[in-house]
């Protein structure tokens, strides 16, 4: 796969770091004519894993580092991020059992099957010390109207 443009940043895990992942993401698919629908998807997705990253990854008195790169060919936006926290692959977390009555659910859990749902496929790798996901969103084009 021959990879037409990328970019790097690292965040602080904080909440207040993550505002800036949105603005990186919009800038670069701007910059690279990736429709606003993949963009959008993308930032959805990120929100949730980064927002989990932040919450459980590191100890409450430390807050690692989040790597985050970008990187758009052949129709594809992919984007992976890493941390050092403590190891969680999310793709095997089933998440919560929804099947009773709405007041007796536990809240929390769907974002992850969110995640994976809104993603065409997404890939985690524990390796030296660090987790590693990757997810992958086609650029969805825009719907041309037919007259």
């Amino acid at each position: 796969m021959l990879v037409t443009h990328q970019s790097r940043f690292r965040i602080s895990a904080t909440q207040g770091d993550l505002p800036s992942v949105t603005t990186k993401v919009e800038a670069f698919c701007a910059a690279n004519d990736i429709p606003p629908a993949t963009s959008n998807l993308m930032n959805l997705a990120l929100d949730e894993v980064l927002s989990n990253i932040v919450k459980y990854a590191y100890d409450a008195s430390k807050n690692g580092p989040i790597d985050v790169e970008l990187a758009y060919s052949d129709g594809r936006l992919t984007v992976t991020v890493e941390d050092a926290g403590r190891p969680f692959d999310p793709l095997t977390f089933k998440g919560p059992v929804n099947n009773g009555p709405l007041n007796s659910r536990r809240p929390g859990g769907l974002g992850i099957l969110f995640v994976k749902r809104l993603m065409d496929s997404a890939l985690y790798k524990r390796s030296r010390g660090r987790n590693r996901l990757t997810l992958v969103a086609k650029a969805q084009l825009p719907q041309v109207a037919k007259e």
